[in-house]
């Protein structure tokens, strides 16, 4: 369908009217680096160049090669004898860039060893983001504090937290909430009022896109403009929380915190997607729909198996550890290469729980003492060997004892990884081929033994036996003998598989895969100590120990050659209020149970702070995933603590919480900008009306679905591709790739699925006006649109039918003129693929 000249002029309208331009730095100052950008170099840039480059070009360096010195800002933009390194924002031409990925034979470093993909990949990233630094930052080393942990346990987001009285106001009359007290104390502080509470129409839209994501009907919308009763909009806002979409769109929000995915970055042997993530996705909605307490939600994510009277469909929430994105560990790489692949998947456990639910850069430690806050690299071993003493396993769906269940947890890892290698020494023996046959046989034979063990699975739990079968993929042959299969051994056969290309993936199963498997299993974790065993000259193992925890050792500079204490599993040091020390299994129990008793403050106000941001699109604390030294402080302190106190209070309620930011006044103000108040506080800090945003893309999608008549309203089950021309169920419910994001999520500014997410980006580009004016998806709507307007009797009833189904309104007099206008030339699909883009379909009212 050939877009018409009004279609081509709302999309420029929406561009222009969206598009604002960037601030510019003032004259002779940096930009500012933005907080992913300090935690992008901390995590991945800063321990690659301690590690690697400094001996030879540091102010330490016995003699400075090329003149280049990279221990510091200016040395890094400086660049040595040859010129500039880097070059901000362009890694083709940065020559830092060049040399780590050994693309120049003439210049490759460092020179005894190539950076992993995964090292390369960050430097690219870091290059891109503008390359920045924060070392020799006056605005960043103002803010550096020596460690002093009872200094440190001043920190204000450290303190317990209270009930605090609401001030007075002038207004008194104002204010529904406790919360309100609070906002309009500020603004009458400014001499500044809150904005009018929003027209009902306005605020029933509000309601329903904020708890469901989903638009309420035109019938809906009127009846409660009719309802003149004073309880008509706290009955709204119940009957929204009791809804299954509530759990749809509110269980999203937590996705981003926890990172999920459904496969790993890359696709490589050890790397597998995970087909039964799904199910975590699932069990966080309905976790969100029955109100299960925040401490609870989160411990259960953690430590479900370890907890007792946990029902075996909690176990599901153990993919929050159980799929968290790994990289592929070549068994021909060092030792060293090796171990430090896997501390960097125990540092992203780390960095997610300690931002996800504690607001804390813990990652920033695993080199050095946190250079802002009072977080030691003690702390962040005795955290990082929690996640060292845990490993990844199916666990089954079905009732099963702990024993068989954890035989059967360590038999599938073990069979996978003993496959691995036996089919990597098949198919590529190096220089060394009788001796990789020899290990090829070795591991054959494990696996061989390892499967017998297990067969007496097969009576009781057929499903475990079969799987574990599966896992065993053997090499086709040894000196070209074919090896016969053990007879209790069943034929291999596909698994059955949902929402893809009719390619389960399981775990073990090689390649990135097009589906989610619906065996009945969930991917989990377990307790047992990993370990690398360097032992082989020729090929670097694991070794995995059921049961066996595994202490770590601090890691100056985070390298692995040179380790330093040993430091027992524990808590962090200045949030602890005893012995932080871990004791039991892997610690990952005592960790939950720590966050919500000794940081029980910190963890409830950074939860509220997400919700708050949630609801009204900026959050009380601006770094919503770093509540330190180098985070913003909070703009209402005193609402905040008092609403995370009052939330513990409420038995962490996340309904509790809704309702009591809905229903206040603050909450209920109009979104129009006035003159008075944007002259005194522009970027509405004080709030004093609500902030207008953009839906994300799981919303807008789901709207122009619905507006269509062509939203699939099931719940729950496996993961489809947003782009198959079946899918018409919730975006919640798409697939969601770490390697390869679909191109309508990534347009739409969704999450990187690598890390945590404290907030999503809001980006305005033509590519999206693009996709609006030419892509099959909303053609497809426009032309369901007015399929499902094709009764109405003649043109004005279909524009007015058009309208109440896409926007929930009539339209006005003007408007049904200048449809009127436009149809005696446009045809009516193109006007309904103009109407499904206005901004007042993807703008929150």
């Amino acid at each position: 369908m050939r877009p018409s000249v009004l279609v081509i002029l709302l999309a420029l309208t929406a561009v222009w009217t969206l598009a604002a331009p960037a601030a510019e730095p003032p004259a002779g100052q940096s930009p500012p680096i933005s907080q992913e950008g300090v935690e992008l170099f901390e995590k991945h840039i800063r321990p690659v160049l301690a590690r690697y480059c400094y001996e030879c070009h540091s102010t330490q360096a016995k003699k400075i090669k090329g003149k280049l010195l990279l221990d510091s800002r200016g040395g890094m933009v400086k660049g040595g004898e040859n010129g500039r390194v880097i070059v901000p924002g362009d890694p083709e031409v940065s020559r830092l860039v060049t040399a780590i990925r050994w693309s120049d034979a003439d210049l490759q470093m460092p020179p005894r060893q190539k950076l992993s993909a995964q090292q390369i990949e960050k430097f690219e990233q870091w290059v891109r983001m503008g390359a920045p630094d924060p070392r020799d930052d006056a605005a960043a080393t103002s803010k550096v504090a020596t460690i002093n942990i009872e200094t440190g346990r001043k920190w204000w987001a450290f303190q317990s937290v209270a009930e605090i009285s609401g001030p007075a106001v002038r207004q008194s009359a104002w204010p529904k909430k406790k919360i309100d007290n609070f906002v309009l104390a500020q603004l009458e502080a400014k001499q500044l009022a809150p904005s009018p509470e929003a027209d009902p129409r306005t605020l029933i839209q509000r309601a329903y896109l904020d708890l469901t994501g989903l638009r309420p009907t035109f019938e809906q919308v009127e009846a409660f403009a009719k309802d003149s009763s004073p309880a008509a909009y706290e009955k709204v806002v119940e009957s929204l929380l009791a809804s299954p979409q509530y759990g749809e769109r509110w269980g999203r929000y937590w996705l981003d915190v926890a990172r999920y995915g459904e496969d790993n970055p890359t696709t490589e042997a050890t790397n597998p997607p995970y087909p039964f993530a799904w199910r975590y996705r699932d069990w966080v909605i309905q976790a969100i729909n029955q109100d299960v307490p925040y401490d609870r939600f989160v411990k259960l994510q953690l430590a479900a198996d370890l907890m007792s009277g946990v029902p075996r469909r909690d176990l599901a929430a153990l993919t929050f550890l159980g799929a968290g994105p790994v990289y592929h560990k070549d068994g021909r790489l060092s030792r060293d290469v090796i171990e430090t692949l896997y501390t960097d998947d125990w540092d992203e456990r780390v960095d997610t729980v300690s931002r996800g639910i504690l607001g804390l850069t813990v990652a920033c430690a695993r080199c050095h003492d946190h250079k802002f806050d009072p977080i030691s690299t003690r702390d962040y071993y005795s955290l990082a060997g929690v996640f060292a003493s845990t490993v990844a396993a199916p666990r089954p769906i079905a009732e099963v004892d702990a024993q068989t269940e954890t035989r059967f947890m360590a038999a599938a890892q073990r069979i996978f990884y003993l496959s691995y290698v036996a089919n990597l020494l098949r198919t590529e023996p190096g220089s060394k081929p009788r001796e990789a046959r020899v290990k090829v046989e070795r591991c054959v034979v494990e696996m061989d033994k390892t499967l017998e063990e297990m067969s007496f699975l097969s009576e009781k739990h057929p499903e475990m036996y079969v799987y574990l079968a599966k896992l065993a993929t053997r090499p086709d042959s040894y000196d070209g003998k074919p090896r016969p299969r053990p007879a209790s051994r069943p034929a291999d056969t596909q698994p059955a598989v949902a929402g893809g290309q009719g390619q389960g993936q399981q775990f073990g199963r090689r390649g990135r895969g097009r589906g989610a498997s619906v065996e009945p299993f969930v991917n989990a974790v377990y307790d047992a100590g990993l370990w690398v065993n360097g032992s082989d000259a020729d090929l670097t193992m694991i070794d995995v120990k059921p049961g066996q925890p595994h202490d770590m050792n601090i890691l100056p500079g985070g390298n692995v050659s040179k380790p330093g204490a040993l430091v027992q599993r524990g808590f962090i040091a200045v949030l602890a209020k005893s012995d932080p020390a871990f004791h039991n299994g892997s610690g990952r129990l005592e960790l939950a149970e720590r966050i919500f008793t000794d940081a029980a403050p910190l963890a409830a106000r950074v939860i509220v702070n997400r919700v708050w941001a949630w609801h009204f699109g900026k959050p009380l604390v601006a770094t919503p995933s770093d509540f330190g030294a180098q985070g913003e402080r909070p703009t209402h302190p005193q609402l905040l603590d008092d609403l995370a106190a009052r939330f513990v209070k409420n038995e962490w309620s996340l309904k509790w919480l809704h309702r009591e930011i809905m229903l206040s006044a603050s909450y209920r103000q109009a979104s129009q900008p006035r003159k008075d108040a944007l002259k005194l506080d522009p970027a509405n800090r004080l709030l004093w009306r609500m902030n207008p945003r953009r839906l994300d893309v799981e919303a807008y999608r789901d709207n122009l679905l619905q507006a269509a008549g062509m939203l699939d309203r099931g719940v729950g089950g496996p993961s489809m591709d947003l782009d198959q021309q079946e899918n018409r169920r919730r975006t919640v419910y798409a697939r969601v790739s770490r390697g390869r994001l679909n191109p309508l999520l990534q347009l739409y500014d969704f999450p990187e699925a690598t890390m945590h997410s404290p907030s999503r980006e809001t980006t305005t580009t033509p590519l999206q006006q693009l996709f609006a004016m030419n892509s099959p998806f909303m053609q497809e709507q426009a032309a369901a649109l007015v399929k499902g307007v094709e009764k109405e009797p003649d043109a004005t009833a279909k524009v007015r039918a058009m309208y109440r189904k896409v926007l929930a309104r009539d339209p006005s007099e003007a408007e049904l003129v200048r449809a009127a206008t436009y149809l005696t030339s446009g045809t009516p699909a193109e006007f309904a693929h103009g109407l499904l883009y206005m901004n007042e379909v993807i703008f929150w009212p």
